[in-house]
């Protein structure tokens, strides 16, 4: 297969910019030395990056290369998820070794693409360079949201109730049975934590429709892990939390990782992950019809808690009414 070395830089980009879909709102895509957009009339425009570095976001060996490119959009969905955007333009930047097989680079991008596209994204432009270290590929994600309409982190209030989608935790127990049980991991037993792991599920057609209904005081995307985010959602809204421990524990899943590891399944639940879930607070009255959006968007969801005017504060309610603190711990690129 020919590499980067063989054709070059400019018949590279030739290569992957031709293989883009212009896209609604695009006045000027990929080709010219930056893009040009037009977002629709009372729309604000919301904008995050995310980036995925090779040994350090994914393990080479578990992802193809179209599903890491999808694992890069699903991060950064995720993101405009918990802000009610919805998905609009994109900027792929992509560091790689010269070594690297133009194929598999437009297998990356044609994973992104899709991925982008089943929530009317494109990609719009973006940058290639050369590498000599581990390989890394950045997006940033351009999104919109009817003006008004945006969630936050703040704005969480007392007694709000608080709902995650999903199963957080699989994620995380997903990566470490990869390292822990190597090819073992694989077998069909683990499936839906791998799955969880290397093909996470943005929610954001959910997202936006539940913003119709107007419940949702505050939001997070949980991508560090359940108890980290929730420190970061109290933290911007000044107020505090309990969890309760029969809510957000139990996931058969979890508990079979949990002795495979020898770890509490708790722990699991709560700690480093990478699920790309959805943290949300609500009001009360908002329970129902967060429900149904929801089961019309067939989503599993979990009210696991309330909001409490004690900032800074996250408990966990015990099945036996006993209470204690939950620590903040989740990932950290900079600590282990």
């Amino acid at each position: 297969m020919p590499t980067l070395r063989d054709v070059g830089e400019f018949e590279a980009l030739r290569r992957l910019t031709r293989r883009n879909p212009r896209g609604q709102g695009v006045v000027i895509g990929p080709g010219d030395d930056a893009a040009v957009l037009e977002p629709r009339a009372g729309r604000d425009l919301v904008a995050t990056t995310d980036a995925l570095v090779e040994g350090r976001h994914f393990l080479p060996a578990w992802l193809e290369n179209g599903e890491r490119g999808a694992r890069l959009a699903a991060a950064n969905l995720s993101d405009l998820a918990a802000m009610a955007a919805t998905p609009r333009w994109a900027l792929l930047s992509a560091g790689v070794r010269a070594e690297h097989d133009i194929d598999s680079l437009l297998a990356l991008q044609d994973g992104l693409a899709r991925a982008l596209g089943a929530h009317g994204a494109v990609i719009a432009g973006g940058n290639l360079t050369a590498a000599e270290g581990p390989e890394w590929f950045a997006l940033t994600l351009l999104g919109e949201v009817e003006r008004g309409r945006m969630w936050t982190r703040r704005g969480a209030r007392l007694g709000d109730l608080l709902v995650v989608t999903g199963f957080p935790g699989r994620a995380g127990a997903g990566c470490q049975l990869a390292r822990t049980l190597e090819d073992q991991a694989r077998r069909g037993e683990w499936q839906p934590l791998m799955d969880a792991w290397l093909r996470p599920s943005p929610r954001v057609t959910f997202a936006v429709a539940l913003a119709m209904a107007g419940t949702v005081t505050a939001a997070i995307d949980v991508s560090d892990g359940v108890a980290s985010d929730l420190a970061h959602l109290c933290e911007a809204s000044g107020v505090g939390a309990e969890i309760d421990e029969e809510s957000v524990d139990g996931d058969p899943w979890l508990e079979r990782a949990a002795r495979a590891l020898g770890v509490p399944s708790l722990d699991l639940c709560l700690g480093a992950s990478d699920d790309y879930e959805l943290m949300l607070a609500i009001r009360p009255d908002g329970r129902s019809a967060c429900e149904q959006v929801a089961a019309a968007h067939d989503l599993s969801i979990r009210f696991v808690g309330r909001i409490t005017d004690a900032p800074g504060s996250m408990m966990m309610r015990a099945r036996d009414g006993a209470r204690r603190t939950i620590q903040a711990q989740g990932f950290d690129h900079f600590r282990r």
